[in-house]
């Protein structure tokens, strides 16, 4: 008997400028983040075919905030400008350009705005698709 071997096409690569894409979330933002919070989605496999690995920039106006919530995927954060400050089950910590951020699974974490720029960061997850990651926000 002859064995069939399910071929599944492999991930191919992928370059995404961001400047091409548009702003999701911000003023009509569907989660309960509140005002001032985009994103912009760059690596997803629903829109690249990648796997393995969810990544975005997004963007928090001065003065704004992404509310308390926890998922449990991982996630990181790497600055790329303005200043602002995470709080992670319970202890809050200074942002600004090039700080990483490693937030574990389920962990309860918030990030605000605290400068008078924009604080922009990249994001990432280890999930194949942003629709993966359920946000569970608390209030």
């Amino acid at each position: 008997m002859q064995q069939h071997r399910l071929t599944m096409s492999a991930p191919k690569p992928a370059v995404v400028d961001h400047a091409s894409l548009e702003w999701e979330g911000g003023e009509d933002a569907d989660l309960a983040t509140g005002k001032g919070i985009r994103w912009k989605l760059l690596v997803d496999g629903g829109r690249t075919g990648s796997e393995g690995i969810v990544s975005g920039i997004a963007e928090v106006a001065p003065g704004a905030e992404l509310m308390r919530h926890h998922h449990e995927p991982a996630e990181t954060y790497y600055i790329i400008s303005g200043r602002g400050e995470i709080e992670i089950e319970g202890r809050t910590h200074a942002l600004g350009p090039g700080c990483a951020v490693y937030i574990p699974p389920d962990a309860h974490h918030a990030v605000r705005c605290t400068g008078a720029e924009p604080l922009v960061f990249v994001f990432s997850f280890p999930r194949d698709r942003f629709d993966q990651i359920v946000y569970h926000f608390h209030h």
